[in-house]
């Protein structure tokens, strides 16, 4: 498994095969567990209506993009027809901010996906135990500790069992 390397003046960062393809880096152990509960919120409230995808690649943004959670309008699964990179673009975006993404990174990012047609993007910030939900044109929604509503899907989580 041969690695990538990232030159700085002083430093090379070796990439790995996960991060070199989904273009982010390896998700940590509060990344994930993280992802898995807001995962399971929504699919044990919103599965009849939503299609809650993980770590899907969207060919739908320039540059192609592997959103941590998208959710679209819920559809019959076709288990004939698999698709590796999805073209249609979802309503909602979720990205949990890793220890060695930055602020900027992550809020450039929402730009892509506004640009592709995404609705509504949440950035996830661990270590401040909150959800940032941002939306095209309009100004920023910030939860902490609370119920999280997202007013473009209704979708309802709450924080308080994200970062138990």
């Amino acid at each position: 498994m041969e690695a990538a390397v990232l030159e700085y003046p002083e430093t090379e960062i070796a990439l790995s095969d996960y991060e070199r393809e989904r273009g982010k880096p390896m998700p940590s152990f509060n990344h994930s567990i993280i992802q898995a509960r807001i995962s399971q919120q929504l699919l044990n409230a919103y599965e009849d209506r939503f299609d809650i995808l993980s770590e899907l690649a969207l060919s739908a943004t320039v540059p192609p993009t592997v959103p941590d959670l998208c959710f679209y309008p819920a559809r019959p699964s076709n288990w004939l027809d698999d698709e590796t990179s999805v073209s249609r673009v979802p309503l909602t975006v979720v990205e949990i901010i890793s220890p060695s993404q930055t602020l900027t990174e992550m809020t450039n990012k929402a730009v892509t996906y506004f640009v592709a047609g995404v609705q509504s993007y949440w950035l996830v910030q661990p270590s401040l135990r909150s959800v940032f939900i941002l939306m095209p044109g309009q100004d920023e929604l910030a939860f902490h500790n609370e119920p999280l509503t997202d007013p473009t899907t209704g979708i309802t989580i709450d924080l308080k069992k994200v970062f138990r």
